[in-house]
């Protein structure tokens, strides 16, 4: 076997491990080019693609179909245990087919064979996990505008390869953990919405029933919003702020879109009000010029203005920190003196129901002006508001300060797993010597 120099990401490996390429090791094989074929040869089967192979997971069901003529299905054939590596996309991404449905690959991938049969491919799959999130293998992939992991770049990637009795007390170890690990992140995640559920009903109610729990209740009339406290009003929300729409100059005068300065609000920057958390947006990504402003549609709101998404991206709401526009994508609001704007911010956000009742479209998905205009909202004094809006920030703070804590365990989590294959794959552990939940236990 040759030897292969040790790359900077080896500090050395016990002297019964072989450090090489993978290309030594391992046959690899690139899947077909996809063709418009004629699909009368009878010939049709079914094949993996890209999108098919996820981290640790191959799905076998519902496969797309290809022509593979006699002449190819020896080359294309998948058998179990075969390993499938990501070409293109997340190029190294890999898992190990554990069916022994009959299947091809296209050429979004390669298949992965070990030369000698006492070759354990679980330990391939760990070291490529290690290899992609690591960097190294990254180093080596051709980019464009796309990665792309060649067949000869995987072939040429250092790999160290422990004894066949060591990969498969590796695997095992590893394995163990990264199912530990999935089980603990699917509790931690489910944890971490039921608290962001919580929230939003915590929102909900207050905004519809205040915060005191002794208020005699009344139905409200609307489907939304159910039952209020009786001393609330339930209003058409453009009775008590302004209506505004937005609007997009002409992209055809180049003037209108240079010397810009005036705040622009487009969908680009609802991104951050998508999970609820921010409340205030004082920068936008563009922004118009005085001129484009002047010979449009668009209207300088003032701070203050509730802005509500009402295409593309429908329902998502936050509040103007400065002077804005936006484009023609919003609904605006322009609190008068009965309502504030965060109060009229936290009826929004307790309005998905009202929305998806609303939005129409399949493709370009809308909530058209005359809809909004008929929005209602419930309306307690001024006084109330603000301690029901005291009130969900004390929540959000609270419960969100939970979720950003759930999120740090799932990191660290996840960078223990990979300190742990890190390790392993490097020969940084003895798994001949140690059980198995001691060494994760050093981690």
């Amino acid at each position: 076997m040759p030897v292969d120099s040790s790359p900077s990401w080896l500090s050395g490996v016990p002297d019964s491990w072989d450090v090489g390429k993978i290309g030594w090791h391992y046959d690899i094989q690139l899947g077909k080019k996809l063709e418009n074929e004629d699909k009368s040869g009878g010939y049709m089967r079914p094949y993996l693609r890209n999108q098919d192979v996820k981290w640790w997971d191959i799905n076998t069901d519902d496969l797309a179909m290809m022509n593979f003529p006699p002449s190819d299905q020896r080359k294309y054939e998948l058998r179990e245990g075969d390993i499938l590596v990501c070409e293109g996309g997340e190029a190294g991404r890999c898992a190990i087919l554990e069916s022994d449905k009959d299947c091809f690959f296209q050429m979004a991938l390669h298949r992965v064979r070990p030369r000698y049969e006492d070759y354990d491919p679980r330990y391939f799959a760990h070291f490529m996990e290690f290899a992609k999130k690591s960097g190294i293998l990254s180093a080596d992939a051709n980019r464009a505008t796309i990665e792309h992991l060649s067949t000869e770049k995987l072939s040429e990637q250092t790999i160290t390869i422990p004894p066949a009795d060591e990969q498969e007390k590796i695997a095992d170890l590893l394995d163990n953990n990264r199912r530990k690990a999935e089980k603990l992140t699917e509790q931690l995640s489910k944890l971490s919405s039921e608290v962001e559920e919580l929230l939003n009903n915590r929102i909900y109610q207050s905004v519809t029933t205040g915060v005191y729990n002794d208020a005699n209740l009344t139905q409200s009339g609307v489907g939304w919003i159910g039952e209020v406290p009786e001393h609330w009003e339930v209003v058409r929300t453009r009775f008590i702020a302004r209506l505004e729409s937005g609007h997009t100059p002409s992209r055809s005068n180049d003037e209108y879109w240079e010397d810009t300065d005036i705040p622009w609000v487009t969908t680009s920057d609802i991104k951050p009000f998508r999970d609820g958390r921010k409340v205030y947006l004082d920068e936008t990504e563009n922004q118009i010029s005085q001129l484009g402003l002047e010979n449009s549609g668009a209207r300088l709101l003032p701070e203050g203005t509730v802005f509500l998404s009402r295409t593309a991206s429908v329902g998502f709401s936050g509040i103007m920190g400065k002077e804005m526009a936006t484009s023609q994508d919003f609904a605006n609001w322009v609190c008068g003196d009965e309502i504030l704007p965060e109060y009229l911010l936290y009826v929004f956000r307790s309005m998905d129901q009202e929305f998806d009742r609303l939005t129409q479209g399949s493709t370009h998905q809308t909530i058209y002006m005359p809809d909004i205009r008929s929005f209602k909202t419930p309306l307690p004094p001024l006084e109330e508001q603000r301690e029901i809006v005291n009130h969900i920030e004390h929540e959000r703070e609270r419960l969100w300060e939970l979720i950003n804590k759930v999120g740090q365990t799932i990191d660290l989590l996840e960078e223990k797993r990979q300190a742990l294959i890190t390790a392993a794959v490097t020969g940084q552990i003895d798994v001949q010597e140690s059980r198995g939940d001691e060494i994760e236990s050093t981690l």
